[in-house]
């Protein structure tokens, strides 16, 4: 795969700046209006939240009446809100208000540029809908994620190469696809799409290699897929997380991720190596996230060190966890490895303790099995993606 570089402006963009939007034809200037808008990209995935909302900020400014600084400072409101922890209400309330402008923008420039039009209001739902799924109201996000799809749909009909908007369509696709086969009729009285997962795949790998604004989202979202329990694609999913991880350095997201395939492969030197848990990295990373990713990196660094029979480190990577606050999808899974090493130590009454505290189902799950089979067997028994929210639904 392509290296990821920034994407290069239009070469009218700062004629563009200076003489303003009227000077061009409507489809020239809008084109430069979405280079421009692609500029404040690296911004929301090195989650630099201040300049990305400034960037989006300005784009309104520039542009007034024009959807993309009302959408970007929605795409900007929504990645905080899945880092966050705890999830915060105000965020998520701020972006719905950012995504509904850019609905009303849009709803105005359908009579000039009805392709972007249906594209921005299709895009805007389809970020609602995620929204509605991250927090399990389901029945709300199933009429955006219909009317989502029927305007990315009119979009590219109107305009097919019009890229960004085929990442939309593979994700109905895709996750339409991945569905039960007993849910299946239902997500297509529902969504209006029985899913196919080639066809959705394909169309995220064209938006990653021909996209402008959306190619980063595409490339998230198929890394994610492809280190997911379905796809267990792991070269291509390491690749993704290591391109990412090395462009968006301030993104622990990346970085986690990238480390889970690497253990899932059962490679727990080369996991160690990626979670650098001693370096400056995390030093870099945005207040709002680093707590969060510092527990997660240690505690996956743990479960490595476990795998690989170094106990005395193991342990101490875990002594610096039990005096850490925990989210509690983060504490549970510190339970079972805590008790894991207990057991490595033959304490077996206390490893015990450790396993019966444990609420959530799938590390519970595992607890019970390392009661009778009291050591880790192997990479299919590493943490999953705790944190961020995942974008990938399993």
């Amino acid at each position: 795969m392509r290296k990821f570089k920034r994407l290069q402006m239009s070469p009218y963009y700062f004629l563009f700046l200076i003489l303003g939007p009227l000077t061009f034809n409507g489809s020239l200037a809008r084109a430069t209006i979405e280079d421009e808008a692609a500029q404040t990209v690296d911004y929301f995935y090195n989650l630099e939240f201040d300049a990305a909302r400034k960037a989006a900020a300005q784009l309104e400014i520039r542009h007034p009446g024009y959807p993309a600084g009302a959408f970007y400072t929605g795409v900007s409101l929504f990645q905080q809100y899945l880092l966050e922890y705890p999830t915060q209400e105000e965020t998520l309330s701020r972006f719905e208000q950012a995504m509904q402008r850019t609905l009303t923008l849009a709803k105005e420039m359908e009579g000039t540029d009805p392709a972007l039009s249906h594209y921005y209001q299709g895009a805007a739902l389809g970020f609602l809908a995620r929204a509605a799924v991250a927090r399990h109201h389901y029945a709300a996000a199933i009429p955006k994620a219909r009317q989502g799809r029927v305007h990315l749909k009119k979009a590219l009909d109107l305009n097919p190469n019009l890229e960004d908007a085929y990442m939309g369509l593979g994700m109905y696709d895709y996750f339409s696809n991945r569905m039960p086969a007993a849910m299946k009729p239902f997500s297509y009285l529902m969504v209006g799409v029985w899913g196919d997962r080639k066809k959705g795949l394909a169309y995220l790998e064209r938006t990653m290699r021909q996209g402008q604004a959306a190619r980063m989202e595409a490339a998230s979202i198929l890394a994610a897929i492809y280190a997911s329990q379905g796809e267990q694609q792991w070269d291509k999913a390491q690749a993704l997380f290591a391109e990412l991880s090395a462009h968006y350095p301030q993104n622990p997201r990346y970085r986690l991720g990238w480390a889970y395939v690497l253990e899932r492969q059962g490679r727990w030197e080369e996991a160690l190596a990626v979670l650098d848990r001693e370096g400056s990295w995390l030093e870099k990373l945005h207040p709002l996230v680093r707590p969060t990713a510092e527990a997660s990196v240690h505690l996956r660094a743990a479960e490595s060190l476990l795998f690989l029979h170094r106990y005395d480190v193991a342990e101490a990577e875990l002594k610096r966890l039990e005096s850490t606050p925990l989210a509690p999808f983060l504490a549970d899974w510190f339970k079972l490895r805590r008790g894991n090493w207990l057991d490595a130590m033959q304490r077996t009454e206390e490893a015990q303790t450790f396993y019966d505290s444990i609420k959530l189902k799938k590390p519970a799950a595992l607890a019970r099995q390392f009661k009778s089979h009291p050591f880790p067997e192997g990479p299919q028994d590493v943490l999953p993606n705790l944190w961020p929210l995942p974008v990938v639904p399993e």
